[in-house]
Order: C-alpha cells, then sequence, then structure tokens
C-alpha cells in the first residue's frame, strides 16, 4: 500500500482501530478465496500497488512498471475476472485497498 505522504487516514490505519468482530464484519458478503489468490500474488500485488501509487492512472502505471500498457490492461483485467472488483475504479480501489488492509492484519 502507498505510504499517504499527508500523513492522514489509511486502510491500515482504520483496520488496526478494528476489534477482531469489526474486521471480521467488514469481511461478510465477499469470496476471500479469489482475493486470496491475489494477494498471494506477488506480480499482481505488485501491480496493483503501483496502480494506487500511481492514483489509478494505468499509462503511468504501466511507465513505472517498465512494462507494455497493454500488459498491465491484462494484469487487471485478471485481477477483475478473480475478484469480480475493478481495480481502476474509485470504489474498487478503497475495496482493493481495504481488503488488503484486512488480510495483512489477519
Amino acid at each position: 500500500m502507498p505510504e499517504n505522504k499527508q500523513g492522514g487516514l489509511t486502510p491500515e490505519k482504520v483496520v488496526e482501530s478494528l476489534g477482531k468482530p469489526e474486521r471480521e464484519g467488514l469481511l461478510e458478503g465477499y469470496d476471500l478465496k479469489n482475493f486470496v489468490k491475489v494477494f498471494e500474488d506477488g506480480e499482481l500485488m505488485k501491480t496493483l500497488s503501483a496502480l494506487f501509487e500511481n492514483n489509478l492512472n494505468v499509462s503511468q502505471t504501466a511507465r513505472s512498471l517498465f512494462m507494455h500498457r497493454n500488459t498491465l490492461i491484462y494484469r487487471l483485467g485478471k485481477i477483475r475476472a478473480v475478484t469480480g472488483v475493478d481495480p481502476c475504479s474509485f470504489s474498487g480501489a478503497v475495496t482493493l485497498s481495504f481488503l488488503i488492509a484486512l488480510y495483512r492484519a489477519k
């Protein structure tokens, strides 16, 4: 997860402030085995991290990863297909950010 340069609210800080019952409640309704496939894949996590660091800008993310834009789009499509969440949309990025923080907090 990218560092918040303003020192403000981050998914990690929010998750850390929650008790175990609250964290488990947030996970209800998500098929975590599909998300774990992404969270445990180093290349896909590197891709997500770069996408978030580049403010969901696909072209800038591809440049930062030194890959062709179409390769990045393929990876993002794979994440979308596995999780059912679009990492390029704001709401999808927020959802994935919180799910990653919750997964790491286990």
